[in-house]
């Protein structure tokens, strides 16, 4: 197995055609169907399938596909650090940002690199626990933030912080008469509430309905919505509830419009987590980039806005 035979096939699961993966090559149709053979050979499966209309991965080939990548991705990263013999970070960085926190971080991090880092090309992604964990795994981005601090196969964590979600209302009116004398929302008086709440695979959904479920609490959920703004937009047009971290509020361009009390009894409580890939070192230049959210994130947390938050010490 070589970098010629892995671009090859790469090239083909890409343009879903033999022919047309040799001519975006540059390279004769027989030479790659020569290299392609052998690959499958050494593997000693099936990768690819020729149709009537077209080539299709075979399953086997859709899971190779994903370490194929990851391959060439390295690669690629490394010949970008060797170009200047470590006189400067270059190549590309992608990180993953869960979109409670994209609005916190986004910003300031694109700022730091065109200032500090000039011939990095920063690609900042927004999604949900789960989406950043399969991004991951398929070499999609560098590194990105979940939620959670337990075992994820194929991903190394390290707990940034620790922070209470909250339940969120579209107004101080529709969260008045679940509030107790001290402003909190005592988890028994989710009962029966509509909220709207991600997914079931999503590490936010996981975190809620397990700390409740230890109360003997049972959610009334009467949608799943993954997209972090359609969730919000669903509390505002609609007078549902939802839970979430004040970071997820506070730099939404209508926040304002939403009312928020923390739960107690229990508290729910998340750990934001760095995660790497297993196995898969950073170049020089996501190491900067990851620092700085390191960075950032200690400096949200030191301005006292970030309410029941705390690093993952407890500083």
């Amino acid at each position: 197995m070589n970098f010629k035979q892995l671009s090859y096939f790469v090239a083909i699961a890409d343009h879903k055609s033999f022919l047309k993966a040799s001519q975006a090559l540059h390279i004769s149709q027989p030479t790659v169907s020569a290299q392609i053979k052998l690959l499958e050979e050494e593997l000693q499966v099936e990768l690819l399938e020729r149709r009537f209309d077209g080539t299709v991965l075979t399953p086997e080939g859709r899971d190779f596909l994903v370490h194929a990548r990851t391959v060439l991705n390295a690669l690629v990263e490394a010949r970008a650090s060797m170009r200047v013999h470590q006189s400067e970070e270059v190549g590309r960085v992608a990180v993953g940002i869960p979109g409670s926190i994209t609005g916190l971080l986004t910003v300031p991090l694109i700022e730091f690199v065109v200032r500090e880092l000039p011939s990095v090309q920063l690609r900042v992604v927004s999604g949900l626990s789960g989406h950043i964990s399969r991004w991951l795994l398929e070499g999609s981005i560098d590194f990105g933030l979940v939620y959670g601090s337990g075992p994820m196969p194929g991903l190394d964590l390290e707990p940034l912080l620790e922070e209470n979600l909250f339940l969120v209302g579209r107004d101080a009116a529709s969260l008045q008469r679940l509030l107790n004398g001290k402003r909190e929302c005592e988890a028994r008086h989710l009962v029966g509430l509509p909220v709207v709440l991600p997914g079931r695979e999503h590490g936010l959904r996981t975190v809620i309905e397990d700390t409740v479920g230890r109360a003997g609490v049972s959610l009334h959920v009467i949608a799943e919505v993954d997209a972090p703004e359609q969730l919000k937009e669903m509390v505002r047009r609609t007078g549902c509830y939802t839970i979430a971290s004040v970071a997820a509020i506070r730099h939404d361009p209508h926040e304002t419009d939403f009312a928020i009390a923390p739960i107690v009894n229990p508290t729910i409580v998340r750990v934001v987590s760095l995660a790497h890939t297993t196995g898969r070192p950073l170049s020089r230049a996501a190491r900067r980039v990851e620092h700085h959210v390191k960075a950032l994130i200690a400096e949200e947390l030191a301005r006292g806005w970030w309410k029941t938050a705390t690093d993952s010490a407890g500083q």
